[in-house]
């Protein structure tokens, strides 16, 4: 696990943390499934081998993990940025595709951004997040590559990927339902 220091805590965490009375460290979270700690909560985000980002329902950075080191992250603005609005953290140019994201992640649908290369296969993946009551709560992202998992599948099955000769050859990140200048692909 990558410590990130206080420094670099954002003031925005600290001081809701304080003005919320926040829970800490061995204070108990009933859960729908479960009681944990606020340690066990942060221990068991943190041990996820991807990156896991929150949203919340006022388009406002509100978590991340700390997981991944910093200059490995495909969204390498945390832990700084917690507590800005995503168009305080995106360029001004990006905000009309980081929008279509959000609205599309809004329909319950999950929205995926592949990014291949030889070295890795990074899949985004965008999700809303409903209360009990099913009322929108933000979205959460988790970004995972998945080229060590494919690779240890093909080592232990002894399969390899071949390239499929009936095909033209193509943009690496075109694909069924896919938006071939982002790489971005809409599945349910």
């Amino acid at each position: 696990m990558v410590k990130h220091t206080e420094e670099a805590t954002s003031t925005w965490v600290t001081e809701t943390a304080r003005k919320v009375n926040a829970a800490k460290g061995s204070d108990y979270v009933e859960l729908d499934q479960g009681l944990l700690t606020v340690d066990q909560i942060d221990a068991l985000l943190n041990c996820l081998p991807l990156e896991l980002i929150t949203i919340d329902k006022d388009d406002r950075y509100v978590y991340c993990n700390n997981e991944i080191p910093k200059d490995m992250l495909l969204s390498p603005r945390w832990p700084e940025k917690l507590g800005q609005t995503l168009s305080e953290v995106h360029l001004k140019k990006s905000m009309p595709h980081v929008q279509k994201i959000m609205d599309y992640a809004k329909t319950g649908k999950t929205y995926r951004l592949i990014r291949p290369s030889k070295d890795v296969y990074m899949v985004a993946s965008f999700k809303d997040m409903r209360d009990k009551d099913d009322n929108y709560a933000g979205v959460t992202e988790w970004i995972v590559d998945l080229l060590p998992i494919i690779n240890r599948y093909l080592e232990q099955t002894g399969q390899k990927l071949v390239p499929d000769e009936s095909k033209k050859a193509t943009e690496v990140s075109s694909g069924a339902s896919t938006d071939a200048s982002s790489g971005a692909s809409k599945q349910d």
